[in-house]
C-alpha cells in the first residue's frame, strides 16, 4: 500500500478524463496600480492558478471606474520600485487582506507570490468573510493533500517549492507557514493530538512506511511502529493514544493496533484476515471505524469495531466508500464514488448527505473542524488542492 487503495480505481479517472467543477465561482476584479512587468505577470498568474475558484478580471487602476458591487473580492497590486517592494491588498464582504515581500525577477519569484496573496485572501476570508459556502485553500500547482484542522491551525502535506512532500503548518490567526524539514523522506496523514503538544504521521523516514510521534516543542521524532512491519494512517484517539494499521507478518491483510504513548505499549485490536484495514478513527463514543477493502471482491467499505473489538459493516453499499474519519462524535465523513468522481459525504444516525455535490471532481481525505462547523478535504481537479465547506451554510441551502 503506497498512498491508498484508491490506486486500484487509477483507470476510471483515466476512462473519465477531467471533469470541470460545478461550482459557483466567487468574482474576482484585480487592479494594477502600475504597468511594471512584475504586477502584470503577479495578476496573470493570479488569474490562471485562481481560475478554479474565481472569475477574474485584469484592469488598470486609472481606467474608467467599475461597480465594485459586482464583484466578491477586489484585489490592487502595486510595486514599489523605490522600497523595491510587490504588495497585494484589497477586500471582501466581511474583511480585508494584505500580502507582500520584496520584489524578486523570476517566474518562480512570481508564482510564489500568486500562491502566498491567493491562500492569504482564502484565510481571511474563511476567518472573517461572510459570504461563502466552498472555499479554496491552497493554490500551489502541485500536491496539497492530508488536511486537518485545530485552534486555527491547518496541518498538510504539501510538495511545494522542492517537489517533497512534507508537512505544513499554516497558522490562520498569526498568517505564518512552516514546514517539517524532513526533506529526505515523504510523509503522509498527519494528526495532531488534542492538547496541541504532538503530531503523528506516517513516513519513509526509516526506509519503509512507519508511524511516528513528532514532538512539537522539541522538534524530536520517535517511531512507535516496530522496526519489521509496514504501518499507515495514525490518528490520535486521545492524547496519549494513537490508533494506525499494520501489516499482518505475510503482508497480505492489516489490522488496527493502538499505541499508548505514556506507557510505551503496542496493542492489536482486530484479528480479520479478510480485509485490509486502512483509516482507524474514534467515532461514536468509544467505537473505532476504518474502511477495507475485501480481498475477495476488491469493493471498499466502512466498518466499525465495538467495544467486543468485534468488526461490522457501517456503510456496506455497492458503491465503494474510503477515508472515513470522526472526532469521536456520532457524525462521520467519508469519500464515496457516485459512479463517475467521488464525493464528500457526511453520515449520521444511519442517513447519508452529499457535502460536496457542487464539485464534479475526485475528492477525499475529509476531516471536522473541532466545533463541526466546518469540513476540509482535498480536491483532485488539474491538480490537488485543500478545500474546505461550511457545513452549516451547505445544510441551511439545502
Amino acid at each position: 500500500m503506497i498512498k491508498k487503495i484508491i490506486l486500484v480505481f487509477a483507470f476510471i479517472s483515466i476512462a473519465l478524463g477531467s471533469f470541470s467543477a460545478n461550482l459557483s465561482k466567487d468574482n474576482m476584479i484585480i487592479n494594477l496600480n502600475d504597468n511594471t512587468w512584475i504586477t502584470n505577470q503577479i495578476a496573470e498568474k493570479i488569474k490562471n492558478i485562481g481560475s478554479y475558484m474565481y472569475n477574474i478580471k485584469i484592469k488598470d487602476a486609472m481606467s474608467n471606474s467599475i461597480n465594485i458591487s459586482d464583484y466578491d473580492v477586489t484585489m490592487n497590486i502595486f510595486t514599489n520600485t523605490k522600497e523595491n517592494i510587490t504588495i497585494a491588498f484589497g477586500y471582501f464582504d466581511g474583511g480585508g487582506f494584505s500580502y507582500s515581500e520584496e520584489s524578486g525577477e523570476t517566474a518562480d519569484w512570481v508564482e510564489k507570490f500568486a500562491v502566498k496573496t491567493l491562500e492569504t485572501l482564502s484565510i481571511q476570508r474563511f476567518l472573517y468573510g461572510e459570504n461563502w459556502d466552498v472555499l479554496q485553500i491552497t493554490f500551489w500547482e502541485g500536491v496539497d493533500e492530508y488536511p486537518v484542522f485545530q485552534n486555527n491551525k491547518l496541518y498538510l502535506v504539501s510538495d511545494r517549492y522542492i517537489g517533497n512532500r512534507e508537512i505544513y503548518i499554516f497558522d490562520f490567526k498569526e498568517g505564518t507557514q512552516e514546514k517539517i524539514p524532513l526533506e529526505y523522506s515523504a510523509e503522509y496523514f498527519p494528526d495532531i493530538s488534542p492538547n496541541d503538544e504532538y503530531l503523528t504521521f506516517q513516513t519513509t523516514l526509516f526506509g519503509k512506511w512507519d508511524i511516528v510521534l513528532y514532538n512539537l516543542e522539541t522538534k524530536e521524532i520517535q517511531r512507535i511502529s516496530p522496526p519489521d512491519k509496514n504501518a499507515y494512517s495514525p490518528y490520535f484517539y486521545d492524547n496519549t493514544l494513537i490508533l494506525f494499521t499494520m501489516d499482518e507478518d505475510t503482508g497480505q491483510w492489516t489490522e488496527v493496533w493502538i499505541y499508548d504513548l505514556y506507557y510505551d505499549k503496542l496493542e492489536k485490536l482486530t484479528e480479520s484476515k479478510d480485509l485490509l484495514k486502512f483509516r482507524p478513527t474514534k467515532w461514536d463514543g468509544n467505537k473505532i471505524s476504518f474502511y477495507g477493502v475485501d480481498h475477495q471482491t476488491a469493493s471498499m467499505n466502512v466498518y466499525f469495531v465495538d467495544e467486543e473489538n468485534s468488526i461490522s459493516p457501517l456503510i456496506a453499499q455497492p458503491n465503494n466508500q474510503t477515508d472515513n474519519w470522526s472526532n469521536g462524535s456520532e457524525l462521520l465523513v467519508y469519500s464515496e464514488f457516485n459512479g463517475t468522481y467521488f464525493s464528500i459525504y457526511e453520515y449520521d444516525n444511519g442517513e447519508k448527505r452529499n457535502l460536496s455535490s457542487m464539485l464534479t471532481n475526485d475528492c477525499f481525505y475529509p476531516t471536522y473542524s473541532a466545533d463541526k462547523k466546518y469540513v476540509f478535504f482535498t480536491n483532485y481537479y488539474s491538480e490537488s488542492d485543500i478545500f474546505v465547506i461550511n457545513r452549516e451554510k451547505i445544510k441551511v441551502n439545502r
